[in-house]
């Protein structure tokens, strides 16, 4: 072998490894040392929690697909005038009521949105998180930051698993997500607002700023008090972000607020 191939091999040998799925486990039964672990990693190891989250967003797509379906078509209604109405224009309305419980509209469109509410989810979070840090006196690099938003979301994962039985057995959509059914559905103005942020707010949501808390006092080498109340602070900036879609959306189209996954969150 000559000298170049083994400066090749080393180079290979000394290539960091970016998949960890040995950590998923440990994860959520020895947190504090799997964070300690993330946190002493110098380049991105967040794909494998994202990919993990991403492939279950998917799934739990799949799963409430017939149910939206079947949905779709039952609240589907005929106008009162149709008969008056032209054959093309009957036409029309019929294809567009088949379009809308089709599989663009019930697997497709909501697989994409599932999706890059995830992602984007997770950028904005580690990126705020980092920004409220080092501004805090922190001086963690953004890649920890990144890195430690992906693992500590691994909780809405089991979210998504529990929701896609919950849909398979009930054979109905989830509705009042969180704790946004302390609020009325027919809210509105700022209580519309507060209703879609509280949709994020679950037991698992509040596991995952929970391993942010442990994480971000790791990667930040301030005191715990302060670390602490900067990460929360991250916490409800993006959860005021997150309630804008939901907000909006109930003001426009008389739909109610609440969260609908990150996961978005």
């Amino acid at each position: 072998m000559t000298e170049a191939e083994l400066e090749n091999l080393d180079v290979i040998e000394e290539r960091p490894r970016r998949m960890h799925f040995e950590w998923l486990l440990p994860l959520f039964f020895k947190p504090r040392r799997t964070l300690t672990k993330i946190a002493e990693q110098n380049h991105a190891v967040w794909i494998t929690p994202l990919l993990v989250l991403t492939l279950l967003a998917i799934v739990a797509v799949l799963a409430a697909s017939p149910v939206r379906q079947l949905a779709t078509q039952a609240g589907s209604e005929i106008p009162p005038d149709f008969e008056w109405w032209s054959p093309e224009q009957q036409q029309q309305f019929m294809e567009a009521q088949a379009n809308s419980s089709g599989p663009m509209f019930t697997i497709v469109f909501p697989a994409l949105g599932a999706v890059l509410g995830l992602w984007v989810s997770w950028f904005l979070l580690g990126s705020i998180l980092h920004l409220a840090l080092t501004l805090a006196g922190s001086r963690g690099t953004n890649t920890a930051a990144l890195n430690l938003t992906g693992w500590a979301m691994l909780p809405l994962g089991l979210r998504m698993i529990v929701q896609t039985v919950a849909v398979l057995v009930s054979k109905q959509l989830i509705a009042g997500q969180g704790l946004s059914g302390f609020i009325a559905s027919d809210a509105t103005g700022f209580m519309l607002y507060l209703r879609s942020m509280l949709g994020f707010v679950d037991i698992y949501f509040l596991w995952m700023v929970a391993l942010l808390l442990i994480g971000a006092a790791i990667i930040s080498g301030m005191q715990r008090g302060k670390t602490w109340v900067t990460v929360l602070v991250a916490v409800l900036i993006l959860l005021a972000l997150q309630a804008l879609p939901g907000f909006i959306g109930g003001q426009l189209g008389g739909l109610s607020g609440g969260g609908s996954g990150f996961y978005f969150f």
